[in-house]
């Protein structure tokens, strides 16, 4: 081989290791970069929201998506149904059951020891839900269904409970989703509760210099409904901030949800349809006779109607 050659391959070889060295240059670099902006996003993070270190773990978690499906109620659930004390009541297209109290009953949501004993004699399931709060235009006290954990804002996994002016059980609506068995998937790896806390304040600006973070709690959220009427859910954090405002954020990709503030005046609407446009599905329990039926039909959606037109305005009739 000729000395001209052997130096241009020296130069060649030389010429490759140095562009190696400038990469390494570079991303080592950048490297830092990015952990001197990530150090300062977590402290201004931490500078200016309060409750971090009490109420939000960076600790990793694993849960699944569930795969589910509308519970239908039928004749086990009937004959359950059929015992509960002081009501009547219908099943609306199999999946949606309308209870109405025939007495008023009091509650003490003070204490939960104590409202779960009372719906635990009243409601089919009701061990089955956790309450969520109080929806006072509607008068309406809401109850999620868990499944582990909570599933937020999903009208198939609800229970709503009416009361009157005193604060007494009227009526009760009530849905419920099941697990397709056979369809589960593993259990993935979670974002952080901090990355969820971080992903608010620092993308959405949804949480502020001064809030603070008083509860992060993980739930599902409905991520896809199918043409078969199944569900998808998805992993959750639901942070509270500042004891009064709830943000949901997807535990797996990062993005949050959109608020729910017309969740309840959509659900009675969607209840309500349902009741008038599936009348030839419904079936009665504890009411027996034509006449009593009819007039429990007639007395339910009249309710369901009255709410519905609360929550739009118009004065009931």
């Amino acid at each position: 081989m000729q000395w001209g050659q052997i130096k241009l391959l020296f130069i060649v070889c030389f010429l490759i290791l140095d562009i190696f060295l400038v990469q390494q240059l570079f991303a080592k670099q950048n490297e830092n970069l990015t952990e001197q902006v990530n150090t300062s996003k977590e402290e201004e993070l931490t500078s200016n929201v309060q409750g971090l270190e009490e109420n939000v773990s960076n600790e990793t978690v694993e849960a699944p998506l569930i795969n589910a499906k509308n519970k239908l109620f039928v004749e086990n659930e009937i004959d359950s149904l059929e015992k509960l004390p002081n009501q009547q009541g219908m099943i609306v297209d199999d999946y949606l059951v309308l209870g109405r109290f025939d007495n008023p009953i009091a509650i003490n949501m003070e204490d939960a020891e104590s409202y779960q004993e009372t719906l635990g004699s009243l409601v089919l399931n009701s061990q089955s839900y956790v309450y969520w709060g109080k929806d006072a235009q509607t008068n309406t006290l809401i109850f999620f269904q868990t499944m582990e954990n909570p599933i937020f804002y999903n009208k198939n996994a609800l229970l709503l409970i009416q009361l009157n002016n005193k604060g007494e059980m009227i009526q009760y609506a009530q849905t419920m989703l099941q697990r397709e068995e056979d369809e589960q998937e593993e259990p993935k790896t979670l974002n952080t509760q901090m990355n969820a806390v971080s992903s608010l304040y620092h993308k959405e600006d949804l949480i502020l210099p001064g809030d603070e973070v008083t509860n992060v709690q993980l739930g599902y959220y409905n991520l896809i409904s199918l043409s078969n009427g199944e569900q998808i859910l998805n992993p959750t954090w639901n942070v509270e901030v500042n004891d009064s405002t709830d943000y949901f954020v997807n535990a797996i990709e990062g993005h949050n949800y959109p608020q729910n503030d017309d969740f309840i005046a959509t659900t009675y609407q969607a209840f309500l349809q349902d009741l008038q446009t599936t009348e030839n599905k419904v079936k009665f329990f504890q009411a027996e006779e034509n006449d009593e039926q009819t007039t429990l039909f007639e007395t339910i959606k009249q309710r369901l109607i009255n709410t519905v037109e609360a929550t739009i305005g118009v004065e009931e009739k």
